[in-house]
């Protein structure tokens, strides 16, 4: 073809390379192509899809008495491969009606949907469409098992539906209904004859603002494979199904399965989470009391009215509570955004002690205010399920038992009951809001009680007076709830955050000092006559007019580098008029003008406040809908507190919005920390983040650079994460003065904000002390072996692994090892440090593999204290299954690699590294079944094809695909059904992806043993439910469900 070879438009695509498109490429090479490898687990799906769309145009001109010809040619050919010899019955059969288009017993035919059963189809409610209301009724007709989600239910929807809905309880079919009480929409009596019905099972969400849960959807199962699905924008009502432009998609199993698949995997997730509780004849009161209460909800009770199951992030932190108990630390401290449910959690936390203890212990709850007091009863009360339970000792109030108090601190300071009672009177004491006051208020509690267990509740660390709250806590916090978490959980308003292109220079060398800014200088450069501070005003107002322009019932508040740049900017600010007013908020200014200035804030008629502390206490003011940040923060704690002042809810606000100024700044100030703060979980590397316009923010958060502002960050965000040979060295020669603790390794990555991974990947941590000190670097003989270890450590969380690693690092530590674990944890540790059989190592006995390991000196004491620091931040509590038939050194939730669940199990040595199944041992002299499973299949992108194979429906449900080669009637298929009659265990590993940061395989954590096997359906693969022994930890469930 040469010159006239078409040239492709520019753009995105997915497609396979072929011969075609390679001579298109090679043709036009001024066009840069970008390539990738194709991922194992989403090949099928890929070819398969090639294959079907050239076979498709290749049929459309072929002869029509050829076709089927061909295609019989097609099925010949793949049904010759080894093992796929069963395919060659699916021939077709040349006969002049070909299809089948319905089978039964009965005489009349079935009722049949006006779209096709095998072909998707988008339904707009216009034109030739049939109405919604008319196909779901004829696909009701004959559904093996209906599913539905609608966010409200109307009975004038209803009654269209009831006749099909009647029928369906006639057949006897199960139908699973989901709703809510949102906003007070639902008709009670709608809901009410719905669950009156024999067949109909109905859970709904009591939250009536706070509901997640907008969809609108209708799942049809049918067993003979044609199952079909309706997502749209319909919810159950008149209007909705009939009139309306309301567009709906049916998707039909046999040509979009996945989103089938994914559309029963949420499903069945709503289904058993706490949120959606069942409905019954007994619920019916209090579902009309939540639709009523909603409609006349006045706006200051505080109510826990659907507040007693714990959230997800809640049972997070209940369990890095535990494990911190675990490690014998009984004071715990826990750091959470205000407004974000932290008093549930200690009540949560007192109702899972007392259940250990069996009883009720004597309890201490602790504020400064007396309303965070009476809060803290009520839900105290609701948690406990007891509404006699505690007593007020506040102001006037005075206690009569002195068993379970809830108590100011200035009563106690006063009473100090500790001397009447004893010490130890309270077992269980919880200090609310513990960052207030001067650190004395508190310090008698700290000193004088001796509970056996005190928690903590704090916004931050710091206290108001400067002092660190760590101390009194073993120096650490036991769990916090990070800020996307409260956003996921609608706990906190959704922030729209705007980068603004800063018209200052700030990277000057003359304004840093000791890591970090000098206020002082800072301040010089922001404010006075200089045309620079004048510049930067008008930049601020131009960003107000671009992103605010409307500034009716604003409440903003900026940020400052200290008093004389928040004067400066209230004044430059009431000079541009009446709109700007403006004020300052300091910690100077008197305490009548600040009360007054306050009411003029909330009432809107001071619209802008300029402060530069956060904490100035009575700064909560949760009407805040706009912050500004007009100076770089350093602490990422005070950005965060900062802006959670702005993200409390309040009646009409939908959102805040951030105005950050973005400049250059100094080279060593980082950038990148904030942001990564702001994403959820799941993240990609943060440059691709921001190239891609953060993909991975909460719902209804956003964030936009304006382009020399999205410039820098992304050069910032390079120059720590491509250039950690720079990075790394120059944190630690500046440790000493910037930092000023001594360091270790957890305090560096805590600093550094870098992962262990991201530290350890390029060289060991005595590599990077020696280079940053310009010392020689050690010289150990196996350097390049035994550096990739250290990674490996840092990701492993059993305590007596790691304590192996600890005891190498000392003298005589060889001895001590080999005297106190047996041949199989001397062999997982042979392969946790080497990664692979002895004989590749050059030992031939476990004694040699250790002291081989222990002439590396400089790895073998890097390796005991990143084991040191692991062993101290494990966030899930540990624990030995001692029902299992066969003995089992794994540890429940630790997390294992796959060679030391291979030395556990007795299927590995060190001469042998055992079988190499892709996600599947058979310990056969256990009768044990080992499933590896990975939750996100595919590395690079997010895979729809394979991504509802293997994932958690609730904490203790898994849904399992077997091997593809695998049918019920096989022997293997056969012992996983009867399982418990044929005597086997099935023991389950999960990880939610396979590599972590692209570089180190990631490790297993273990979930223990099947209980029963729930459901299951189909042949090559089986697709199972099981019930797992014990729930897993809530933070895989979270990252790993579906919904």
């Amino acid at each position: 073809m040469g010159e006239g070879m078409d040239r492709l438009p520019e753009g995105l695509y997915e497609r396979l390379l072929d011969e075609e498109l390679r001579e298109q490429l090679d043709a036009h090479p001024e066009l840069r192509p970008v390539l990738r490898a194709l991922d194992d687990e989403t090949a099928p799906h890929a070819y398969s899809q090639f294959i079907g769309q050239l076979l498709h145009r290749a049929l459309r001109i072929v002869d029509a008495k050829e076709r089927l010809r061909l295609v019989n040619r097609i099925i010949e050919l793949v049904s010759a491969t080894d093992g796929l010899d069963y395919l060659a019955r699916k021939r077709l059969l040349s006969t002049e009606k070909s299809v089948l288009t319905e089978l039964g017993s009965g005489q009349e035919s079935l009722p049949r949907s006006h779209t096709p059963l095998g072909t998707s189809a988008l339904l707009t409610g216009l034109g030739h469409d049939p109405p919604l209301e008319h196909e779901l009724r004829a696909e009701m007709a004959t559904a093996d098992s209906v599913d539905i989600l609608v966010s409200f239910i109307k009975w004038s929807g209803l009654r269209l539906l009831m006749p099909a809905l009647e029928r369906l309880a006639d057949r006897g079919v199960p139908v699973r209904l989901i709703s809510t009480s949102y906003m007070g929409a639902s008709d009670p009596t709608a809901l009410e004859w719905l669950t009156r019905q024999p067949n109909v099972t109905v859970r709904v969400s009591y939250d009536t603002g706070g509901t997640r849960l907008h969809a609108k959807a209708y799942h049809f199962r049918r067993n003979s494979g044609y199952s079909t699905a309706y997502i749209g924008s319909a919810n159950m009502s008149h209007s909705a199904m009939t009139q309306g432009l309301e567009w709906t998609v049916k998707a039909t199993e046999q040509d979009m399965g996945h989103i089938l698949e994914r559309f029963a995997a949420e499903f069945s997730a709503y289904w058993e989470s706490d949120e959606f509780e069942p409905y019954t004849e007994a619920d019916f009161i209090r579902f009309r009391q939540a639709i009523s209460a909603h409609k006349q909800r006045d706006r200051d009770g505080v109510t826990f009215f659907a507040e007693i199951t714990p959230r997800p992030f809640q049972l997070r932190i209940l369990e890095a509570i535990d494990a911190a108990r675990q490690r014998g630390s009984f004071r715990n401290l826990v750091v959470a955004a205000t407004g974000t449910g932290k008093t549930v959690i200690s009540a949560l936390d007192y109702r899972q002690f007392c259940g250990r203890e069996g009883r009720q212990v004597p309890l201490l709850f602790v504020a400064h205010r007396k309303e965070i007091l009476e809060q803290a009863l009520a839900c105290f009360r609701t948690v406990l399920r007891d509404q006699n339970f505690g007593e007020l000792w506040v102001g006037g109030q005075t206690p009569t038992e002195h068993r379970h108090l809830f108590a100011s601190v200035q009563t106690l300071n006063r009473q100090r009951p500790w001397e009447r009672l004893g010490a130890d009177h309270f077992h269980f004491v919880v200090i609310d809001e513990a960052h207030h006051g001067a650190a004395s208020s508190y310090r008698a509690l700290f000193d004088e009680l001796s509970p056996r267990l005190l928690l903590g509740l704090t916004a931050t660390p710091e206290r108001m007076d400067g002092s660190s709250i760590l101390p009194d806590f073993g120096g650490e916090y036991a769990a916090e709830i990070r800020l996307p978490e409260a956003l996921e959980e609608k706990l906190l308003c959704p922030f729209h955050y705007f980068g603004v292109s800063d018209s200052v220079d700030l990277s000057d060398d003359s304004l840093w000092q000791n890591g970090r800014y000098d206020a002082r200088k800072l301040e010089n450069l922001l404010t006075g006559d200089d045309f620079r501070a004048r510049q930067r005003v008008d930049t601020i107002r131009q960003a107000l007019e671009r992103y605010q322009p409307d500034l009716r019932g604003l409440r903003a508040v900026g940020f400052c580098a200290g008093v004389r740049h928040a004067e400066y900017m209230a004044e430059s600010f009431c000079a541009l008029g009446d709109d700007y007013r403006a004020a300052v908020l300091l910690g100077d200014t008197p305490a009548e003008l600040r009360t007054q200035r306050l009411r003029e804030f909330r009432e809107g008629k001071l619209p802008f406040l300029f402060t530069v502390d956060v904490l100035s206490e009575g700064v909560d003011v949760p009407d805040i809908n706009l912050v500004m940040f007009l100076r770089p923060t350093e602490s990422l704690t005070v950005f965060l507190q900062q802006l959670g002042r702005g993200l409390r809810h309040a009646p009409g606000k939908e959102c805040l919005t951030v105005l950050d100024f973005v400049g250059q700044t100094h080279r060593r100030y980082r950038l990148d920390t904030k942001f990564t703060a702001l994403l959820s979980g799941q993240r990609q590397r943060l440059d691709r983040e921001v190239e891609a316009d953060f993909p991975s923010l909460p719902p209804g958060c956003s964030i936009q650079l304006e382009r020399v502002a999205r410039e820098q960050v992304i050069s910032k965000i390079r120059s720590v994460l491509a250039d950690l040979n720079q990075f790394i060295p120059e944190t630690l020669r500046t440790w000493s003065e910037e930092v000023g603790k001594p360091l270790t390794f957890g305090r560096f990555l805590e600093v550094s904000g870098l992962t262990p991974v991201q530290v350890l990947s390029r060289r060991s941590w005595s590599e990077w002390k020696a280079l940053a000190e310009r010392q020689a670097s050690p010289e150990d003989p196996d350097i390049d072996q035994v550096r990739k270890a250290l990674p490996r450590i840092a990701l492993r969380s059993d305590p007596e692994l790691l304590s192996a690693v600890e005891i190498l690092g000392q003298p005589e530590g060889v001895e001590e090892a080999l005297g106190r674990y047996d041949t199989q944890k001397q062999t997982a540790l042979h392969y946790l440090l080497w990664g692979q059989k002895g004989g590749l190592v050059g030992v031939d006995s476990l004694e040699q593999s250790l002291r081989k390991w222990c002439a590396n000196p400089s790895i073998a004491a890097d390796a005991a204290e990143i084991a040191a620091w692991r062993r101290a931040h494990q966030q899930v509590p540990l624990q030995r299954l001692s029902d299992l038939p066969f003995d089992c050194e794994l540890l429940l939730h630790g997390a294992y690699g796959t060679a030391e669940i291979k030395a556990a199990l007795g299927l590995s040595s060190l001469v042998k590294p055992g079988p190499t199944g892709q996600g599947r041992l058979n310990a056969k002299h256990l009768r044990a079944y080992v499933h590896l499973i990975t939750f996100q299949k595919n590395d690079k992108d997010f895979s729809p094809t394979t991504r509802y194979r293997d994932y958690p429906i609730s904490r203790t449900l898994l849904h399992w695909e077997s091997q593809s080669t695998v049918t019920q009637e096989s022997p293997t298929g056969q012992n996983y059904l009867h399982f418990t009659e044929r005597g086997y265990t099935i023991l389950f590993f999960a990880r939610l992806t396979k590599r972590i940061e692209d570089k180190e395989t990631a490790p297993f954590l273990f979930l223990g043993p099947a209980k029963a096997l729930r459901s299951y359906e189909g042949d090559r693969p089986i697709a199972m439910t099981w019930e797992l022994e014990y729930p897993m930890p809530a933070e895989l469930f979270e990252a790993a469900r579906p919904a």
